[in-house]
């Protein structure tokens, strides 16, 4: 759950609450499976789980927490679209007129990847893996040396 811990992360950096007042967890994980292989390994399945953030006692701005989660999310997750992710929902329980209890409800989708290992702990498909989390990086061009010359 890599990108809620790093939403909540961001969140807190941003003091809008005091640490103690922010609370975060994941509910309703599911994780299809794929057996796909990739670049990397082997591509396991996706991982779909509701984020939920609550931050008790929320005397800023709304329009800047829903802000600060919209710029996060443009940023940090631009697959939305292609994965047919609702958008985040805010909700607020006021409790007095400079104070409010915000819930904020997301879904993620996480790739879940394997990389064959002879130590590996996972066994599939007449192999070893271990799991790896990682995000996929594929080069476009490289060069091979031999820490003499170029070749």
């Amino acid at each position: 759950m890599i990108k809620l811990r790093a939403l909540t992360t961001f969140l807190l950096e941003r003091q809008l609450v005091l640490p103690e007042q922010l609370d975060s967890w994941a509910e309703q994980v599911s994780l299809p499976l794929y057996w796909k292989p990739s670049e990397q390994g082997l591509h396991m399945g996706d991982m779909r789980y509701r984020a939920v953030i609550v931050l008790e006692r929320f005397a800023d701005h709304p329009g800047r927490l829903m802000a600060l989660v919209g710029s996060w999310l443009e940023v940090n997750d631009t697959g939305r679209e292609d994965d047919a992710l609702p958008p985040p929902t805010f909700e607020i329980d006021q409790l007095d007129s400079d104070t409010a209890d915000v819930e904020l409800q997301l879904e993620f989708v996480e790739p879940q990847h394997l990389a064959e290992d002879s130590e590996g702990e996972i066994e599939a498909f007449g192999k070893r893996w271990a799991f790896v989390p990682f995000d996929l990086w594929i080069a476009n061009d490289g060069r091979v040396t031999d820490g003499r010359t170029d070749r």
